[in-house]
Parts: structure tokens; C-alpha cells; sequence
């Protein structure tokens, strides 16, 4: 099946959740982790800036802090404000694993099972995102194969500014007070950090950033990122018996003795792995990067270890401290401080029934805002927004899976308003 921009563009005018979304995703906010500018593009700065008059337009109060965080604030619906307050969080930036600037979406119409073809002659089908086929008949937005879509999260996002217009324009929508909250450089492991939870002000929040229709994530990696330096010295190759040090030799060593089975590609479930996904240099000079990830703490301690002996090892072998490691916390598993705090779990749990959704609750193979916010007091389990195959160019989003994700938000949003304090 083939793309149209022309049907896109036709749902647009009909789907006001739809139209919101595809004009999220035409502002390139692709987070950067090699800048150290806070939020790390300036596409999320104007993103959120351009939110912010939206809202304020709205009634609400809204502001975009000096980290580029927008926050807003709805007051509790009259009666209700005793009740616990609720935050709402999508992240505003995308990920810098591929292009994100000129994004053209696309609607491929009543999806017949089998493989799509975009614009630029790529294929995205079961063997790229596996849950394509459980959605045939549905309507699914994807882009022309040169960009990611931008659903993580902008999809997220979407849900809550129509939230935002319906509780702005429905007078019986009961609600509690709530915390809308677009954070930044989530994608980058920096966005929880920069998050004033005392100011929200709330007992409990939701990211809403994760992918299948149903998923509500509990549980998610243990998460670090190392930096492999080697540093060799570089002679004349005329002269270089044993005299030179090759840092590419000694890279192509070093990749060597990590687990082969312990990849990404190669493990599912609970199982951590070390990924590398830059490696940059010459023989003079190699520098590579990880994320080490595991659902329990001993297992990323282990794992950081590893690197360091690694290290070692070859140092003692060439005799000079050519190798070193450097490495640094991204987030933490959010089970522990959710089985402590598990109302918001189950208010959850009771949203997804309420609005007729089949709920799969899953230990995710990644972190969310939620991850670190959990950990920092604020319980924040992550509510699905519908994307598959992000971070990539065969991202799309089943416009039936958007509307769920609305539908369970409405609904907790609902259920939290019948809670006491």
C-alpha cells in the first residue's frame, strides 16, 4: 500500500486530534547530546513557546520556565478541590537517531495487512514493526521515509493540548486540578532533571510516551551511558615495530569483549544489554559510546564493571594507561518506588476499563520522564500514545491507537477526579 498526503490532509479537517499532531510534528525539536545548552535545541524552545500562547489563549495559566518547560496549571473543577492533583507530562523534544526536519505525514487508508510503501521507495512492514499486522483496517500516519515521524512524543503532546481545548470548552468536564507539563532533552536522559516537582504541587502524574495501544508501563530498564576513550600513539609505519599503539586495533579489541548475546538485537524481555552506538576516531585516537541497560541495580552495576576490566585488561597488556571510562546515571527503575506509591497504578488500571481498553501492564525496554520522576517522589507510571518503530524513519502511528491513548487519559483524568484526599 501507498502513502497520501492528500487523505492526511482530508482527516485533518475532520480529526481536530489528528490536525493537532500533524502540526506538532512540522517544528524539527530534536534533542542534541552533544550540546550543552539546556534544552539542547532551540526547536524545543520555540515548540514550547508557541504552546504557551495556545493555552494562555485557552485561560489557563501557562509558562514556559527558563529551562524551556512549560507548565500549566487548571484549576480543580468547583468541589473538587480537595482532590489529590493529577500532572499530565509529554516531552516536547525527538530523537536524534534520524532526520526531523521537513516531516511530511502521510495517511495510509484502511491498512490491509501487508507492507507500506513511502514515498521514497522504503518498505515498512512486519519485519520492521511487528505489530503492524494487528492493526489492519485502521488508518495509520506515516511519513514520506526521509524523517522519523515524531510520534515519541509528540503524540503525547497532542493528547494533552486536547485535553486542554476540551476541558477549556466542556464546563462538565469534572476534573481535579491538573498539571499539564511539556518537559525537554527527555531523549537525551536529561528532562526529568529539570522538572520542579514541589512546585506542581501534585500527589501523583502520567507520562504519556509509550508505544502499543494498551501498554501501561510499571517498570523500566536501569539505565547509563559510558564514554570509551583510547588513546594510542601514532608513528610512522616504517617505524611503527613496537613502537606503535593503534587505537583503532584497540577499539575493534575492546568491542570484542563485550557479550555478543547481550545486545539490543539479540535480547528481549527483562534481559539488559550493552549498546554501542557511536564509535568515532583514527589510530591516534578512538572514542565510543554505550548505553548499558538492566532491570535490576546489581545487573547495571555488574555491567559497568565489565567495562572498567575491560579497560584494565588492556591497558596491562600494552603496558600504558591507553584506555579509560568514564560513565554516568540516565535513569532508574520506576517498579520500586511505584509498589510503594501504587494508588496511581491502579487509578490507571481502572481508566483503561472504563474507557474499554485492553490493558497490557509491562516492564518497558526503555525509560520514560516517568522513570526518574518515580524515583525523585512523584509516582508516574507511562500511559501509551500509540507510536511504532520510533526513533526511526519507519516511525508511523494508527490514528485509532491516538484516540485510545486520548480516551485512557480522559478516563483517569475522570476516575482521579472521584478520589478524596
Amino acid at each position: 500500500m501507498k502513502a497520501s498526503v492528500r487523505e492526511i490532509e482530508d482527516l485533518c479537517g475532520v480529526d481536530s486530534l489528528v490536525k493537532i499532531f500533524c502540526d506538532l510534528v512540522s517544528a524539527d525539536t530534536r534533542s542534541d547530546p552533544d550540546s550543552a545548552n539546556v534544552p539542547s535545541t532551540v526547536g524545543q524552545l520555540r515548540l514550547g513557546a508557541q504552546l504557551s500562547g495556545i493555552i494562555n489563549a485557552l485561560g489557563f495559566e501557562c509558562r514556559q520556565d527558563n529551562h524551556g518547560v512549560v507548565i500549566t496549571r487548571v484549576p480543580a473543577s468547583p468541589g473538587l478541590e480537595n482532590a489529590p492533583k493529577l500532572a499530565l507530562i509529554a516531552h516536547l523534544d525527538t530523537a536524534p537517531d534520524a532526520p526531523g526536519s521537513h516531516v511530511r505525514p502521510m495517511l495510509v487508508k484502511n491498512y490491509d495487512g501487508g507492507a507500506i510503501e513511502l514515498e521514497n521507495s522504503l518498505v515498512t512492514d512486519s519485519s520492521i514493526c511487528p505489530e503492524l499486522p494487528s492493526h489492519k483496517g485502521d488508518d495509520i500516519i506515516v511519513t514520506s521515509g526521509d524523517t522519523l515521524l515524531g510520534a515519541d512524543d509528540k503524540a503525547g503532546v497532542a493528547v494533552i493540548m486536547q485535553l486542554l481545548h476540551d476541558l477549556s470548552s466542556d464546563p462538565s468536564f469534572r476534573h481535579p486540578g491538573l498539571r499539564a507539563v511539556f518537559s525537554v532533552d527527555e531523549e537525551i536522559g536529561k528532562s526529568a532533571d529539570l522538572i520542579d516537582i514541589p512546585s506542581l504541587e501534585c500527589a501523583y502524574g502520567v507520562t504519556i510516551d509509550g508505544c502499543e495501544a494498551g501498554e501501561l508501563d510499571t517498570a523500566t530498564f536501569n539505565a547509563e551511558a559510558a564514554l570509551i576513550t583510547i588513546k594510542g600513539r601514532s608513528v610512522h609505519t616504517g617505524i611503527a615495530y613496537k613502537t606503535m599503539v593503534n587505537a583503532c586495533e584497540m577499539a575493534a579489541r575492546f568491542m570484542s569483549m563485550l557479550p555478543p548475546d547481550e545486545k539490543p538485537e539479540n535480547t528481549r524481555g527483562t534481559e539488559g544489554f550493552f549498546h554501542v552506538h557511536e564509535m568515532k576516531g583514527d589510530a591516534s585516537l578512538m572514542r565510543i559510546k554505550l548505553i548499558l541497560r538492566d532491570f535490576s541495580e546489581e545487573g547495571l552495576s555488574k555491567r559497568v564493571a565489565l567495562l572498567s576490566a575491560i579497560a584494565e585488561l588492556l591497558n596491562k597488556e600494552t603496558g600504558g594507561s591507553y584506555v579509560s571510562v568514564e560513565h554516568y546515571h540516565q535513569y532508574s527503575n520506576m517498579a520500586k518506588p511505584l509498589s510503594e506509591h501504587p494508588r496511581i497504578v491502579q487509578l490507571c488500571r481502572e481508566a483503561y476499563k472504563r474507557a474499554g481498553i485492553a490493558i497490557r501492564e509491562l516492564a518497558v525496554r526503555g525509560g520514560t520522564d516517568g522513570s526518574n520522576l518515580s524515583n525523585r517522589g512523584l509516582p508516574c507510571p507511562n500511559i501509551f500514545a500509540g507510536g511504532l518503530a520510533c526513533h526511526g524513519v519507519h516511525e508511523c502511528l494508527p490514528v485509532k491507537s491516538l484516540h485510545s491513548a486520548y480516551s485512557a487519559v480522559r478516563a483517569l483524568i475522570e476516575v482521579a477526579a472521584e478520589e478524596r484526599a
